[in-house]
């Protein structure tokens, strides 16, 4: 459930316009044809995604840069991948562990532009909670730890 959490979120906050397929947010599964889709688990719903993509779609739609924003890759490493959404004085940073292991990542904020001090928000995360609310620029990057299986979304702007 973690990493569908995961890619929730990336879809979430991706160039483009989401879409989330029939069930998907209620926890439906299946793989190929003839089980390719099963029927809604009407009074049986995962709530737990649910409110999940609920949280996912309210950050999307309150933070423009999500929407409008320009893509720059920051990390890309065996289970790691974090990237930035931004303009017009906002920035998103998504950072996301794929790994079976808590991790201590330095992101490159610099390449989006952020400035020393800048302090980033935690607005959104998939699974267990990072262990700070804000992280501060140092040296040009936001030094995070994550948890395994988990992404994070900061954000800084207005």
């Amino acid at each position: 459930k973690d990493i569908f959490k995961e890619a929730v979120l990336m879809q979430m906050t991706w160039v483009g316009a989401p879409t989330v397929y029939y069930g998907d947010e209620a926890g439906v599964v299946g793989w190929t044809d003839p089980d390719n889709r099963r029927t809604y688990p009407w009074g049986r719903e995962d709530k737990e995604l649910i409110d999940f993509h609920k949280k996912a779609i309210k950050a999307r739609k309150k933070y423009t840069v999500l929407k409008e924003g320009s893509l720059i890759f920051l990390v890309a490493d065996t289970g790691i991948v974090s990237y930035s959404r931004f303009g017009n004085g906002s920035m998103a940073v998504l950072i996301f562990n794929n790994n079976d292991d808590e991790r201590e990542i330095s992101v490159p904020v610099w390449k989006c532009e952020a400035e020393e001090e800048m302090v980033f928000e935690v607005v959104l995360t998939t699974g267990k909670n990072t262990e700070e609310n804000f992280y501060k620029v140092h040296d040009g990057n936001i030094n995070i730890k994550i948890r395994e299986r988990c992404g994070v979304l900061l954000y800084y702007g207005n």
